[in-house]
């Protein structure tokens, strides 16, 4: 792991071939850098997966959105215009850097993504998201992260034991506290609804989800006709659909 200082803090990234990379990777929620190992190994060029503030070892603060993409901004401000690629949590980030920082990025990638939920909604997901974050810090990391797997969602079921097991151990290495913040600060409650500036992405971009992701699949098709394109939809994938199917992602 490599660590990079930022003007909020120090970001730890965990790259996967030579630096500066091609693409840059944003993980989920509840996971770190780690989880696009391999997805990594089916690219060409190196891979640059940073933790995000909340998760593994950054300890950018405060973690919020905006502390988030700024992190990221200046990260890739180092960089040649890499591919930004972003998954669920990640993808939301990923689409703010995009939206704020278009210049820093040669081409946009959203796995499992959305573009932000209405006002109405966000005060709803606030109250949902603060009562779980609440539950996560009284709980404690390993059985959160244990009811997290429960959820149809977010299971890992699909894939074999021994990469369960791994995901789960990677998903340990987070704190309560600290997962607690993230979604306190990161979750969909925090981030502005973006839905009517999907079609004025001023680069290339793909929208990657799994098509028994029923309602991820859906928010991929909506984003990709606002810019008159086709979503990308991996056949027999679901929600992780870069755990279940790297070698499908990669293609895509």
């Amino acid at each position: 792991m490599s660590e990079l200082s930022t003007s909020q803090g120090p970001l730890w990234v965990h790259p996967f071939g030579e630096l500066p990379a091609a693409v840059v990777a944003l993980h989920g929620f509840t996971l770190d850098g780690g989880m696009v190992a391999e997805l990594a190994a089916e690219l060409d060029g190196g891979l640059a997966p940073p933790d995000l503030p909340g998760h593994g070892r950054t300890e950018v603060e405060p973690v919020t959105t905006a502390m988030a993409v700024t992190a990221i901004a200046e990260m890739m401000a180092g960089m040649t215009r890499p591919l930004l690629l972003g998954y669920s949590q990640g993808a939301r980030i990923a689409l703010q850097v995009a939206l704020n920082h278009p210049e820093l990025i040669s081409a946009l990638v959203l796995v499992s993504g959305s573009p932000g939920l209405p006002e109405q909604a966000r005060k709803l997901r606030k109250v949902a998201d603060e009562g779980l974050a609440a539950r996560i810090e009284k709980i404690g990391i390993s059985r959160f992260i244990d009811e997290w797997l429960a959820n149809p969602v977010t299971a890992t079921d699909a894939v074999a034991k021994a990469k369960r097991q791994a995901d789960r151990q990677l998903r340990l290495e987070n704190s309560a506290t600290r997962l607690a913040a993230a979604l306190r600060g990161m979750g969909q409650a925090s981030v502005p609804d973006a839905t009517e500036r999907i079609g004025s992405l001023q680069m290339p971009a793909a929208f990657v989800a799994g098509r028994r992701d029923h309602k991820y699949a859906e928010l991929a098709s909506a984003m990709a006709t606002a810019r008159g394109q086709r979503p990308l939809l991996i056949n027999g994938a679901g929600h992780n659909v870069i755990l279940e199917a790297p070698r499908a992602v990669a293609t895509a």
